[in-house]
């Protein structure tokens, strides 16, 4: 064993933790101790040498999550190889439903003899080959050894092949993708640390062969080679000239097989007359800007962008409804379209810039230079934007419906978030001067529809059997409601638009429907509503508290 291998807890240490496994160790009283145990009823036997009390749990699901206190008894100072020295876990398939399948997959290597082993026990397959004991860098890890980087990298490398399980190594895409991993977390100077430990240990793990190639990829993703990468989603990501994202270009080729699946709607735009374009612009800017957050009263934003009004010691807030309404109002049939991808990217830099004039400390105009979150969900990563939004943008010239542009366009925006902040707003500003521009109704996505709107992106976002259609049915139903009303009274334009339950935010109580220019509206506290709405609201408190003041009587 070399000197500098890392020492950590053992296995004893580790069951002196926890009684949920127990494991025998030549001690003749503790060992009888704990057979005595398993003859009451207290443990039960996993394998040989190995109990454990199951506290509810399968065999299997026991197994698995001891699995390396296990491993160090079957197999003493193992060192896990392939694929379990990269996940540093066990493997294990996925049914049809996406569930992972017992058993889990251990590789690993041993040095104390020539032959290999192999043991099966409920949750778990153990394939053990002969090897060299542990090497500079590795770190032991309850009874067995995890590998150092340079050493998974390069035995890794080696070739393996499928017998009646999954393949021991991860071949050199697997590799491929674990460098581009360690580059994000050890950086440059990590990546050459791991190539020189490599060559330090290439002779010991009879890899020479495995040590040249790993010398090019290392060197490729530090920019001193250039060899061609075998994933080819780390070769997009990767590659010198606009590097891109591709997980995010899958989601969005299946968005536009979607788009150039069926015939979409022709809504022509209803709202091309001045004062319509200007009532139905207000509401886009209120309803785009309170999805987001920006949240005033109707009637306070309609002074704050028509009558300049001071928001209430709020200004950026104001101003993003102020300049949302400036860009869309004065968009029409026949606007400008950038005829090259420099030209979009200009424009959409400019159009954040303006959106986001009150809000300089997000840097608007700019692409990000951190990555950016909306909850568990990251987005492009800062390198890549450019690279996506180009494959994107080739993307986008493929589609000729003008719904289907301005969908598409939307959606490149939503997924990249090139910017630190307005993404979201400035998609749906870029997808109205489509719609507009080619002489069709925009599409506005009202507060009680908010839900519907995320759904659809979180279902071609997060899924990993991801789909385009449910953000498509709802900008459908969005655009379907906003080319019923026009009015060139602003006052009637939000009674419209009150009439579908726009301005509620509870779904549990409305949904939004169709216009229905027969109805009487209600505001309370600010809200426009039906007066339906309201009377059947009033209908199920009253209900409520009857209900519990005979509780309280009983």
């Amino acid at each position: 064993m070399s000197s500098k291998a890392t020492k950590l807890p053992s296995t004893k240490a580790y069951v002196a933790m926890t009684d949920d496994i127990q494991l025998t160790s030549g001690d003749r009283t503790r060992d009888r101790a704990i057979q005595r145990q398993a003859e009451a009823g207290h443990l039960t036997k996993i394998t040989e040498g190995v109990y454990g009390k199951l506290n509810g749990r399968s065999l299997d699901e026991f197994a698995y999550s001891h699995w390396a206190a296990i491993l160090g008894k079957m197999v003493p100072g193992a060192i896990l190889t392939g694929r379990t020295g990269i996940a540093v876990n066990p493997w294990r398939d996925r049914g049809n439903d996406g569930r992972p399948l017992y058993p889990g997959w251990i590789f690993c290597t041993h040095s104390d003899g020539k032959a290999r082993k192999r043991f099966s026990i409920p949750g778990l397959e153990v394939r053990s080959f002969p090897g060299p004991g542990p090497l500079e860098g590795d770190v032991a890890y309850l009874g067995t050894y995890i590998p150092s980087a340079s050493r998974n990298l390069l035995e890794n490398l080696k070739p393996s092949r499928e017998r009646d399980g999954p393949s021991r190594n991860v071949g050199r895409e697997g590799v491929e993708a674990e460098i581009e991993r360690l580059l994000k977390t050890e950086h440059e100077d990590g990546l050459r640390a791991i190539r020189q430990r490599a060559h330090k240990i290439a002779e010991s793990l009879n890899a020479s062969a495995e040590l040249k190639i790993l010398d090019d990829l290392i060197g490729t993703f530090l920019g001193t080679r250039q060899a061609k990468l075998a994933h080819q989603k780390v070769a997009a990501r990767q590659r010198r000239d606009a590097p891109y994202d591709p997980d995010c270009m899958e989601r969005l080729k299946a968005l536009a097989i979607v788009l150039n699946g069926g015939a979409l709607p022709e809504r022509p735009d209803p709202h091309a007359e001045p004062d319509e374009r200007a009532c139905t612009s207000f509401i886009e800017a209120y309803f785009t800007n309170y999805i987001e957050g920006t949240r005033f009263s109707v009637d306070k934003a309609r002074r704050i962008v028509f009558e300049n009004e001071e928001p209430d010691g709020r200004p950026a807030d104001g101003r993003d409804i102020v300049q949302t309404f400036r860009q869309v109002s004065i968009m029409a049939k026949g606007i400008t379209m950038a005829g090259s991808f420099a030209e979009f990217v200009d424009e959409i830099k400019e159009r954040n810039r303006i959106l986001l004039d009150g809000r300089p400390e997000k840097d608007p105009g700019n692409f990000k230079t951190e990555p950016n979150f909306v909850g568990n969900t990251q987005f492009v990563a800062p390198n890549l934007v450019e690279g996506t939004l180009k494959e994107g943008f080739e993307t986008l010239g493929s589609l000729t419906s003008p719904l289907a542009r301005g969908i598409f366009v939307h959606t490149l925006l939503v997924l990249v978030h090139p910017f630190n902040d307005g993404n979201g707003r400035t998609s749906r500003i870029m997808m109205t001067k489509e719609l507009v521009g080619a002489g069709q109704s925009r599409l506005i996505v009202p507060t009680i529809f908010r839900e519907d709107y995320i759904g659809g992106i979180k279902a071609l976002v997060h899924a990993s059997s991801f789909s385009a259609a449910p953000l498509v049915r709802a900008l459908l139903e969005c655009q379907r409601v906003t080319a019923a009303i026009a009015s060139p009274d602003l006052d009637r334009t939000i009674e419209l638009w009150a009439s579908t339950h726009a301005f509620l935010e509870d779904i549990e109580t409305a949904r939004l429907t169709f216009p229905n220019p027969m109805l009487k509206i209600e505001k309370r506290n600010g809200v426009p509503a039906p007066e339906t709405y309201w009377e059947a609201l009033d209908l199920a408190s009253s209900v409520t508290d009857e209900a519990s003041i005979f509780g309280r009587s009983l």
